[in-house]
C-alpha cells in the first residue's frame, strides 16, 4: 500500500519536476570531499544563489556552475570565495557566459531558467575561524 502511494506521488509529481531547475548530487568519490559538502543546500531564483551552510565545516571557497540543457554554450557561475561559516546563509549572483573565451555576460532575461542544472563545482574548508 505505502510503496503504491510513493509512486502515485511520484507520478503526479513528475510534471513540476520538468519544468523547474535540476540539482544534481555530487559524483565524486573523494570522502573528504564529500564531507566537506555535506550539509550544504542550496537554491537558485532570479540570478541569484542562496546558500545554507549546513554541514560540519566553515567553507572557505565554494564554486556552483549552471549550466543549459537547452543552451550548450551556456555556463553560469556563482562564487563564494570570502568563506562562510557552519549555521551561515549567503547570497550571491549567477554570472551567466555564452562560449569559450567569452567575458560578455549573458542577460537573465535571455535565459531559460527551467532548463538550468546546477552542481557544486568546488569546495574547501575554512584553514581557520572566519
Amino acid at each position: 500500500m505505502k510503496k503504491g502511494l510513493f509512486y502515485a506521488l511520484l507520478l503526479a509529481a513528475a510534471p513540476l519536476a520538468a519544468s523547474c531547475q535540476t540539482y544534481k548530487a555530487p559524483t565524486s568519490q573523494n570522502q573528504y570531499y564529500l564531507a566537506t559538502i555535506k550539509g550544504i543546500s542550496y537554491t537558485y531564483k532570479n540570478g541569484v544563489v542562496t546558500v545554507k551552510n549546513n554541514g560540519l565545516y566553515n567553507i572557505g571557497t565554494l564554486l556552483i556552475s549552471a549550466v543549459s540543457t537547452e543552451d550548450k554554450e551556456l555556463y553560469g557561475v556563482a562564487v563564494f570565495d570570502e568563506g562562510f561559516l557552519k549555521g551561515e546563509t549567503l547570497k550571491t549572483t549567477v554570472y551567466f557566459t555564452r562560449g569559450l573565451d567569452n567575458d560578455q555576460e549573458v542577460p537573465l532575461k535571455d535565459i531559460n531558467e527551467k532548463k538550468l542544472v546546477f552542481s557544486i563545482d568546488k569546495a574547501t574548508r575554512a584553514g581557520g575561524a572566519k
